[in-house]
């Protein structure tokens, strides 16, 4: 059984490096490319908010059929579903399309979080976690540093439109080797203990603990701060301070390559000790980070933006690690689908908010996302810090 988790574990990071990979060569670029396609702001607004309703929404259902058909089929069947999604992108003719494959690009990124979680905290005791997502989140940001980078020269040579279309056709090829990898390298573990009937995980699906729903109403406010300016990122950086796309893929990978520096040291340091400190100044870092995009008018000093934006990951294994501790051990993948489906419900109008503001001025979009994640930091201080004798973060 060991065995069988341990090269599930290695499947899945390789799984993750390729895919993220293949996404990461246009991901961020897809504001643009809306623009491109004849979109106004109003609708770039409107696809992240559909975006952020599609990710709470498939994080439960992802995690039931994680506990119901095991890990293979539910990841190589995640990954084929977005493959599609990435084909119907990269021909689309108008933004309208954008919207109507969105649903089946999410599939690997939002139906698979459950079972990613559940897979590593099957695998390993809970003193290992926060190592062990370290490690996930390092094979997730390695390809955010160098694809970025590929995929804004491609779009400043070939420009917006055939750029990022080239970028997508690319990134397809990428997901397909993942696919074959893991259809071929997967092996289902013994699901009899482990599988419930559906009516009883949904019916269960609401009783988090309590720590559990104290974690979650700080992200929630966190991250609907962080859904305020995510999606018009890119736009500031290229519109506002003037940047090409080769120096925002550049910046990506200077936030990437930060996040990657201190995932390691901090998540030892958390296993060992205490794991509420670093989820503390996770939370801080992500009001710093559309604080300090706010007052950037320079290339140098959006650089400086884009470490912090790096250093809002210095606490997100420890953050991920607690979500796992505190799920309840037979049905880990429903509860942290059920912990998902609550956050992404309460945040994903956050970018129609940002929309407006940006309608007003676009610095105050940021000004806004790093007010509100100061007050999620002000909530995980008073909820959770008075409780820091267990050092696993139980």
């Amino acid at each position: 059984m060991r065995r069988i988790a341990g090269s599930n574990l290695a499947v899945l990071l390789a799984a993750i490096f390729l895919i993220a990979s293949a996404e990461e060569l246009w991901a961020r670029f897809i504001p643009a490319y809306l623009r491109a396609l004849g979109a106004s702001v109003a609708v770039v607004a409107a696809y992240g908010t559909f975006k952020d309703f599609l990710d709470a929404i498939y994080q439960f259902p992802g995690g039931l059929i994680a506990n119901r058909a095991g890990y293979r089929r539910a990841l190589v069947g995640f990954n084929a579903v977005a493959i599609i999604g990435y084909s119907a992108f990269a021909f689309a003719q108008s933004w309208t399309a954008l919207f109507f494959a969105l649903p089946l690009v999410m599939a690997w990124q939002s139906f698979s979080l459950p079972a990613t979680f559940s897979l590593i905290g099957d695998s390993l005791p809970s003193g290992a976690r926060s190592v062990a997502f370290a490690w996930q989140s390092i094979v997730r940001r390695v390809p955010v540093v160098l694809a970025p980078i590929a995929g804004g020269l491609i779009l400043t040579h070939y420009g917006t439109l055939s750029g990022t279309r080239i970028a997508i056709v690319a990134g397809i090829a990428i997901a397909l080797f993942a696919l074959v990898l893991q259809s071929v390298s997967y092996k289902d573990a013994p699901l009899a203990a482990t599988r419930l009937r559906l009516a009883e995980l949904i019916r269960d699906a609401p009783k988090l603990g309590p720590r559990l729903r104290r974690l979650l109403l700080s992200d929630i406010i966190v991250r609907f701060g962080q859904g305020v300016g995510e999606i018009f990122v890119v736009l500031y950086a290229l519109s506002v301070v003037g940047v090409t796309p080769a120096v925002f893929g550049w910046l990506v990978g200077l936030a990437m390559a930060t996040s990657i520096v201190v995932y390691l040291p901090v998540s030892r340091y958390a296993d060992a000790h205490r794991r509420e400190p670093w989820v503390l100044l996770t939370y801080v870092f992500f009001a710093a980070f559309p604080l300090l995009l706010a007052v950037s008018k320079t290339p140098w000093f959006l650089a400086i933006a884009f470490v912090a934006m790096g250093l809002r990951e210095i606490g997100e294994p420890p953050r991920k690690a607690m979500i796992v501790d505190l799920a309840r051990t037979d049905r880990r993948s429903v509860d942290v689908g059920a912990y998902y489906l609550v956050r992404g419900l309460a945040v994903f109008p956050a970018s129609l908010v940002g929309g407006a503001l940006w309608q007003i001025q676009p610095a105050l979009t940021f000004y806004a996302a790093a007010a509100i994640a100061a007050c999620g930091a002000f909530t995980f201080a008073a909820l959770m810090m008075r409780r820091i004798g267990n050092t696993s973060g139980l």
